[in-house]
């Protein structure tokens, strides 16, 4: 066994320091990542057993969870990468402004909450972490690691859209909340929330098109969100139909506004397998030239 230790020992000098530097960071990279998910897959166990009751409308809960465990990898890539690079501003920006809206909503009103018990805090307090992780993110884009965001690349006006959304969402609203102003509110979160991701997969493009797997990871993990959203809404989307309406507008807005969200992500999915596939460990989209 000395002799094993002894190898072992002879190795780790035969290492140059950087490699040992890198190793123990990949490794604490890894760790903290595996980490996140069994937290969060945890959370999620808990919820399902204790604070749910197992119907089906708990998977808009698990989307608000795996959303804030989205933010939590990109938060963990930052923190590692000890950069801002490929980190979009704008995007977050407009989390922020969707997340005030969307609580401005679900702390006041049931209408467009899970049915079963998760909807009563866990829903909204999933929600709330991912504006603290948003905030932190903004913090550390501007501040911290200031000197490598890359604002030239983060170049989508996107919040001339916020107005539009608006107004698009005063004639699309559902009822679900018996409140007009409060279903306008839902309805505007909504919107935001389907553009929100254009500035982030706007600036991969144009940055060079590579994507690093952390980064990688937290856009999965929100078309994973997306879809738990999309499945719920799938099987509710009657219930906004607005009694003696002939077409249910609101319905349809809903499912369009979540297929619109998954197929802004399935061109990087498509992307990113691809590049997994072929052994790079990252994804590479087009470039954009402009």
């Amino acid at each position: 066994m000395s002799g094993i230790a002894n190898a072992m020992d002879a190795g780790m000098h035969c290492m140059s320091h950087e490699q040992q530097q890198v190793l123990c960071s990949t490794t604490s990279k890894n760790v903290s990542m595996l980490a996140a998910y069994a937290i969060m897959g945890t959370w999620a166990m808990v919820v399902w057993h204790h604070l749910s009751d197992k119907d089906f409308s708990t998977v808009l809960t698990m989307s608000s969870i795996t959303q804030f465990l989205g933010f939590v990898l990109l938060a963990l890539k930052v923190r590692w990468a000890k950069s801002a690079a490929g980190l979009s501003s704008k995007t977050l920006e407009m989390y922020f402004i969707f997340f005030c809206f969307r609580l401005s909503s679900t702390c006041f009103k049931n209408g467009y909450l899970p049915i079963d018990r998760s909807g009563d805090w866990v829903y909204q307090s999933g929600d709330a972490l991912s504006v603290l992780v948003v905030l932190h993110l903004l913090y550390v884009t501007h501040k911290t690691y200031g000197t490598t965001y890359q604002a030239q690349h983060d170049s989508l006006d996107i919040f001339k859209a916020i107005i539009p959304c608006a107004i698009l969402a005063f004639f699309v609203k559902g009822d679900l909340n018996s409140s007009p102003f409060f279903d306008w509110v839902w309805t505007t979160s909504l919107l935001l929330d389907t553009i929100a991701m254009l500035p982030q997969l706007w600036m991969m493009t144009k940055a060079g098109g590579k994507v690093d797997g952390m980064t990688s990871h937290y856009v999965v993990t929100l078309t994973i969100s997306r879809a738990f959203a999309f499945a719920f809404w799938w099987h509710g989307y009657t219930e906004l139909h607005i009694e003696g309406s002939s077409f249910n507008k609101a319905g349809y807005t809903v499912l369009l506004a979540h297929l619109i969200q998954m197929m802004l992500c399935a061109d990087f999915l498509y992307y990113y397998v691809k590049g997994m596939l072929a052994g790079r460990g990252t994804a590479v989209l087009p470039n954009i030239e402009v």
